[in-house]
């Protein structure tokens, strides 16, 4: 192959996978904004939702272990609870294990809420796969799961705390000394 074919190709790719991204964060968002408009028909917000399951598949969870199964950060839960606490479908108490922490549970209220937001989810769903084979679903699935690992990946090797990859250097390079400790360290933030 020549080297004007090979640019040209290396270039199709990466246009083809800037789009794909680009696509994959438009139908995101598309998705999520169809959900929420179902969602407000029954007075709930986006992100609530999922506490709400999150609460109906195991109740009497603390905010952050709640957070931590919906990948979100403990602040932004402790709002959604005190909005969901607000409007009844959830109540806070203390443990009575540890009285410095704090769970929460579905209220009568809220269990009444979950067929309608699992609903609301089917119907959201229902309308984006419509014109789809089954086949088709699975094979997209399978697809954007790859994606997801890539994703995932790059982020859990971006956790690695820069002392962390000062170690992993050094052992894997230990003549390494022409760089000053620290300097590594400052260029990256989080």
């Amino acid at each position: 192959m020549s080297g004007k074919k090979k640019n040209k190709t290396k270039k199709a790719k990466k246009t083809a996978q800037a789009e794909a991204l680009s696509l994959i964060n438009h139908v995101a968002r598309n998705a999520r904004t169809a959900l929420s408009r179902h969602l407000l028909d029954l007075g709930l917000y986006a992100g609530q939702d999922g506490v709400m399951l999150a609460l109906d598949g195991y109740d009497g969870q603390t905010p952050g272990a709640i957070a931590a199964s919906l990948g979100v950060k403990a602040p932004t839960i402790t709002k959604t609870i005190g909005r969901l606490a607000a409007q009844g479908f959830v109540r806070r108490e203390g443990s009575k294990d540890d009285g410095r922490m704090m769970l929460v549970f579905l209220t009568d209220a809220g269990r009444d809420q979950i067929k309608a937001v699992r609903k609301a989810q089917r119907r959201t769903e229902k309308s984006a796969f419509a014109g789809l084979k089954e086949k088709e679903v699975a094979h997209l699935l399978e697809l954007l799961s790859k994606v997801d690992a890539s994703i995932a990946s790059e982020l859990s090797s971006a956790s690695v705390s820069p002392a962390d990859r000062l170690l992993e250097r050094d052992a894997l390079e230990p003549q390494a000394d022409d760089i000053p400790f620290g300097e590594e360290a400052t260029a990256e933030t989080d």
